[in-house]
């Protein structure tokens, strides 16, 4: 409560003293006598020129003591600022001096004057008030009690103001109102209010008087009263200092008597005119703007309130949430009823708002930390006879449903003995949710564990458990285990009953690529045809790749019209990437004889696609057909070019066989024999250097030349095998046979006995291979690493493709990820199996971010993802990574179509990330309505990624910094804070902000 004292210019006199100097040559006696009378006429100037000037002349020690005795009293009067220093020395100069009662009451009073109390207190204690003259005993009396009174000793400050209202002259008012103000002050209101209410007819202590009458009123909750004496002081003095606080009670009075609108008009008025307005009343305004409709006065009024840890913030809380709730701005209306629920100083507040804290985490879906789906279980533990139990019951299994904190859901619902059949619903569907959330973060096993799990818990919920079996087929597709994917996806088709939709469709699909991958071609076709019929979208990759698979199964039971027939139809679904169609109807031509057609669609595949992994191929089946139709001079150009452009291509050593064997049949054996030498120089051990060294043979026996064969042999030394020994051969095939047939133990001890007795063998580099595939197997990298290194130094290139692709493997598994770049770039110049060139790129990316190297990394996430039939994980992943690569080479604008395309799917960590990211981007560039939007659909729409969810929430709490909402900011770091879970660096970053924000 604030208290006023009366001004001290109303009771005290001034020093005021004014006279002239005179200066003459007297007498000392005469200089004394007339500087003592000037002292007693109050003409301070003249008096203390006459005592100095007696002083220098006289040596009369008596009057001089006198005379500083006045002097000093002179420095008093005056209002000197040293006059207590100048009247404390005259005490140490003449301590036994006969004025030393008057000396210590004017010492008290200079200290009085500069508000130094407790200075005053100690001097007034050294003086006798009974020595003083009546003036000076009445004036002691009334500064002795105001220092009292400032010192905080009431009751003795009491009596001698007593003692002035009763027979005091020029105190006799001021004893009388700080009486009153004693009585008010210790709470004796009674008889403070008869003493205030004689001094309103005394002008100088009207307004006090009313004044604190008034607060008497407002503190006896006499509300009719305080209001009369309120409006009428605010009436009479309309200027008052005091008037911020009869505002302020006016404001309350009113509030009691339920006068909302005069309490608003009021209350604003004092918090208005107010630096520090009090938080119980701001506390009361909100109440009255929120109970009026007017929801953000009530937030800007209760967010003020929030300041300490008791009671009152409690409340405010509850009112902030609901006022939220009224804006339909339920995120902070949950952090409002959050804040509300942690304390216990009002255990109804507290039930009240945990509901309310549930019931929104419920509504919105708010993740949060692990709180979403434990908290009605909790509120039902702490509030088990809650009016609210009933309806968190019913939520509490609703929750499980949609809250996406499915791990803590699930361990939620494990600590309950007796499951009803509806959590078991839920359960079952949770397994299911967390199933899906492992699959597309790439985390096989453990998708298919939680899976079986959801499908061992029977017919709870029937679509939880026919979708796992689904995406179980999904997964053993994923890890190539096509029986049991095929067993799953007719599993869910029989069961589903959905019979329509994407779903239904795709299972067909899915279904028939696992046939397909096991070579069931009638069992393909039957579901790849089922699958284009009930597709509705036509412009789905996947309903022009089931063409290509149609074509294929036909081409396999050799219908070819038909598959022709369906390469077309792909080739026009999808012409961005028709080349597999194109090539697939060029080589069906040339099955049908038509070799100009087959030439004319392999001349469109180079021409229209000549970044496909089909051109060498396409080159290679036009020289082919050129052959059918004796054009020899064409024939050679296609393989030429074949051979020149893609040298790395096993079609390039087919080619040579091919153009060796043209010019030979041309009758250009000095050609065909370069054309072969060529083939077993760049391919030293393949099998196409093996025919090439044979048919050179024929060659040089038509040229009659044997010796310059025999001479080329020679030349090669070791480094070709032709001549195998019985004993080489049927070793190496010995052991051979146990590695395919899968006995690795069996196998390693037979081809390191084939090593060690063929060391230079035929197979060397087959035996090398397969000892480093035994070793990879076991996880014995730097073994494995060693033999495949030895299978690329031996020169033999048919196991070259697979050999840099394990190395490359094993080099990223160890982290060594500049070594595995440069063999991802190998493998990427020679590999022709798609899954090889996939794993390139893919290898490629990765290294290069994992380096530094964004360039790289941009450059191979741009080669990934011109495949339109990419996993859904990968293009996300390459996306992620082309635009970390943007924003690491400043170019931050052009990452934004990739973020905003993965960060729609936050279950992975690449979304998760992507979409902080997104956000983050936004507030750089001063979008904070964009950022804010995503960051609220992040937290709207959940991630199993918490970390990026933190980072998420300090990112708003930024953008509110930068707004100057430091109240929302506040809020949403206090959360973080309370339910982050995690042992990172995001302490660290709240604990930054709110140091921050308290500063």
């Amino acid at each position: 409560m604030k208290r006023i004292l009366i001004p001290l210019c109303l009771v005290v006199g001034s020093h005021a003293a004014t006279g002239q100097r005179s200066h003459q040559f007297e007498s000392p006696e005469r200089l004394f006598v007339e500087g003592k009378e000037m002292f007693v006429l109050r003409n301070y100037p003249g008096c203390t020129d006459k005592l100095e000037a007696f002083k220098k002349q006289s040596t009369d020690a008596d009057l001089i003591q006198e005379s500083d005795y006045m002097l000093a009293c002179v420095a008093f009067e005056q209002g000197k600022e040293n006059a207590s220093e100048v009247l404390k020395e005259f005490m140490d100069k003449y301590p036994d001096t006969r004025h030393s009662d008057e000396i210590h009451f004017l010492i008290a009073s200079a200290h009085f004057d500069h508000k130094e109390f407790e200075k005053a207190v100690f001097w007034f204690n050294q003086s006798t008030i009974e020595m003083l003259n009546p003036s000076q005993q009445e004036t002691y009396s009334f500064r002795y009690a105001y220092s009292l009174l400032q010192t905080g000793e009431m009751d003795k400050a009491r009596g001698y103001f007593t003692r002035l209202k009763q027979i005091g002259t020029k105190y006799n008012d001021a004893g009388a109102y700080y009486v009153a103000y004693i009585d008010y002050a210790t709470g004796k209101y009674n008889n403070a209010l008869v003493e205030f209410d004689r001094l309103k007819d005394k002008p100088e202590y009207a307004l006090q008087s009313s004044y604190y009458t008034a607060q008497i009123y407002f503190i006896q909750k006499k509300y009719d009263r305080t209001i009369a004496e309120g409006e009428a002081l605010l009436k009479n003095y309309p200027h008052s200092e005091n008037n911020a606080e009869v505002r302020r009670i006016l404001g309350n009075s009113y509030y009691h008597q339920g006068n909302q609108d005069k309490a608003i008009a009021n209350l604003s008025k004092y918090v208005s005119d107010t630096d520090a307005p009090l938080r119980g009343d701001l506390y009361i305004l909100g109440v009255c703007y929120f109970n009026k409709g007017s929801f953000n006065s009530a937030v800007d009024c209760f967010g003020q309130t929030v300041r300490e840890q008791d009671a009152l913030t409690q409340n405010a809380y509850l009112y902030l949430g609901q006022s939220y709730l009224k804006l339909n701005d339920k995120n902070n209306a949950r952090m409002a009823f959050e804040s509300a629920a942690k304390t216990s100083f009002d255990k109804q507040v507290k039930e009240a708002a945990t509901y309310n804290y549930a019931l929104l985490i419920h509504q919105t879906s708010f993740t949060g930390f692990g709180e979403s789906v434990t908290i009605f279980e909790n509120f039902l533990n702490e509030f088990p006879n809650s009016v609210y139990s009933d309806k968190v019951n019913d939520y509490l299994v609703e929750v499980y449903l949609t809250t996406k904190d499915y791990r803590s859901a699930l361990a939620s619902i494990e600590k309950i003995k007796r499951p009803s059949t509806k959590i078991l619903e839920a359960k079952q569907d949770i397994l299911f949710q967390l199933g899906t959330q492992s699959f597309t973060n790439v985390k096989l096993d453990e998708a298919i564990d939680l899976f079986n799990r959801a499908i061992s818990l029977g017919s709870y919920n029937l679509e939880a458990r026919n979708d796992a079996y689904f995406w179980r087929g999904e997964s053993y597709y994923r890890k190539g285990e096509f029986a049991s994917a095929a067993s799953d996806y007719r599993t869910y088709l029989n069961n589903t009953q959905a019979k329509s939709g994407e779903m239904y469709a795709l299972a067909h699909y899915n279904l028939g690529y696992c046939y397909f991958k096991q070579q069931q071609y009638a069992d393909a076709l039957s579901r790849f045809r089922s699958y284009v019929d009930m597709e509705s979208n036509r412009q789905l990759p996947t309903y022009a790749d089931a063409y290509n698979r149609i074509g294929d199964c036909l081409f396999q039971s050799r219908q070819f019209a038909q598959a022709e027939e369906s390469y077309s139809r792909s080739a026009t679904l999808q012409p961005s990437a028709a080349d597999y169609s194109v090539y697939q109807k060029g080589f069906l031509l040339g099955l049908q004889k038509d070799y100009r057609g087959k030439i004319s669609a392999m001349d469109r595949l180079v021409r229209e696609y000549p970044e496909s992994p089909y051109v060498d191929d396409a080159l290679f089946e036009k020289g082919r057909a050129y052959v059918m139709l004796e054009n020899s001079q064409g024939a050679a150009e296609a393989f030429e070019k074949v051979i020149s452009q893609f040298p790395q291509s096993t079609q390039a050593r087919k080619a040579g066989i091919q153009l060796g064997l043209l010019y030979f049949n041309d009758n250009q054996p000095e050609k065909a024999a370069a054309a072969y030498k060529k083939v077993v120089d760049n391919y030293p051990g393949s099998d196409e250097a093996k025919v090439a060294l044979q048919d050179l043979k024929s060659v040089y026996m038509d040229l009659n030349d044997i010796n310059a064969y025999a001479s080329y042999v020679n030349s090669l030394g070791g480094s070709v095998h032709f001549d195998v020994s019985e004993q080489d051969s049927l070793t190496y095939l010995a052991a051979e046979k146990l590695f395919m047939r899968g006995d690795n133990a069996a196998a390693k001890k037979s081809l390191t006995n084939y090593l060690q007795s063929f060391p230079k063998g035929a197979f060397s580099s087959n035996a090398n291979f397969y000892l480093g595939s035994i070793a990879f197997a076991n996880k014995q990298y730097d073994e494995a690493k060693q033999l495949f290194a030895s299978v690329l130094s031996s020169g033999d290139t048919k196991f070259a493709e697979n050999a840099t692709a394990r190395k490359a493997e094993i080099e990223y598994l160890q982290e060594d990820y500049a070594a595995a770049l440069l063999s991802f770039k190998q493998l990427h110049a020679i590999a022709e199996s798609k899954e090889n060139k996939e794993a390139a790129k893919l290898g490629m990316m990765r290294c290069a971010q994992y380096t530094g190297k964004q360039q790289d990394a941009l450059t191979a996430a741009d080669e990934l993802l011109k495949d339109p039939k990419l996993s859904p994980e990968l293009n996300a992943e390459a996306r992620y990574i082309r635009a970390k690569a943007y924003i690491a080479l400043k170019q931050a604008s052009k990452a934004l179509p990739d973020l905003q395309t993965i960060s729609k799917d936050t279950r992975t960590v690449h979304g998760a990330e992507a979409k902080y990211l997104l956000a983050q981007l936004y507030f750089n560039n001063k979008e904070n309505a964009k950022a804010e939007k995503e960051l609220m659909n992040f937290i709207e729409n959940g991630t199993p990624h918490q970390y990026w969810l933190a980072r998420g929430f300090i990112l708003l709490a930024d953008i509110y910094i930068s707004q100057n909402d430091d109240f929302q900011a506040r809020q949403y770091l206090t959360s973080l804070q309370n339910n982050y879970k995690g042992t990172d660096d995001i302490a660290g970053m709240i604990e930054n902000r709110l140091s921050k924000l308290k500063k």
